[in-house]
């Protein structure tokens, strides 16, 4: 499972980040009344890994069939999706297995908010909201903790940490599917009729596997153009996938 997903909204972008920032506020009350100052520091590190929210308008260029939806509610999850205009990006997700402050802000967020349709990055399937809040209640949150146990101190890992290595990391997924099925050709011949920036991203991606800074450098464009470009590349593969 991907490390970022994407929650899409049929709310303007200005609600939306009304709604996250007032969210957020009550949740870091929530945080201050349950929890005191040196189990906070104790915790520092689960707080400071959950995921960032990044709320942005739906790209103009994306569409229902750029995802994979579920076979069951394919019909259902088009016509919802034909009615959102805007998107929170959940960037560099802990396991949720490894953080129960994620697991809770996720829970709390969802709770709080009307239907929502989630991608989960990669080739995951689309879900509706109910459908992942039941995968999210199989981890510990901080309910369960605060009533029954201490919050335990986790090791440290080498998992990747750049919110981008995530993206990179799907984009390599749909690229290397298409090697399996011997597709390269049709991308490179596609690639003619790419954006110059996207372009760009797709040349080095092709000469080897590189951790977000580096294709960022390597493709010699700048951090914002970047992570367009990439986004973009990454449905691109993904359409060619489906092809």
């Amino acid at each position: 499972m991907s490390r970022d997903h994407t929650f899409y909204f049929p709310v303007e972008h200005k609600a939306l980040e009304k709604i996250v920032t007032e969210f957020q506020e009550r949740f870091d009350e929530f945080l201050l009344d349950n929890f005191s100052d040196d189990e906070l520091s104790e915790n520092e590190r689960f707080t400071d890994a959950i995921g960032v929210f990044f709320v942005q308008p739906i790209l103009s260029e994306l569409s229902f069939d750029d995802f994979y939806a579920d076979p069951i509610e394919h019909s259902a999850q088009r016509i919802f999706f034909k009615s959102c205009t805007s998107s929170i990006s959940v960037e560099n997700l802990p396991y949720f297995e490894s953080n129960p402050f994620q697991v809770t802000y996720l829970l709390d967020f969802l709770n709080s908010v009307g239907e929502v349709l989630i991608d989960r990055g990669g080739i995951e399937t689309l879900q509706f909201k109910q459908v992942y809040i039941e995968h999210l209640k199989k981890f510990k949150n901080l309910d369960s903790l605060l009533k029954v146990e201490p919050i335990i101190k986790m090791p440290k890992t080498n998992l990747p940490v750049h919110p981008m290595d995530f993206l990179v990391k799907d984009t390599y997924t749909e690229l290397n599917q298409l090697n399996a099925l011997g597709k390269i050709p049709n991308v490179i011949e596609e690639m003619k009729s790419l954006p110059p920036g996207m372009k760009k991203v797709m040349d080095v991606l092709l000469t080897g596997n590189f951790d977000a800074e580096t294709l960022l450098i390597k493709s010699t464009l700048g951090p914002k153009e970047f992570g367009d470009q990439l986004e973009r590349l990454k449905f691109f593969l993904r359409r060619m996938n489906k092809v």
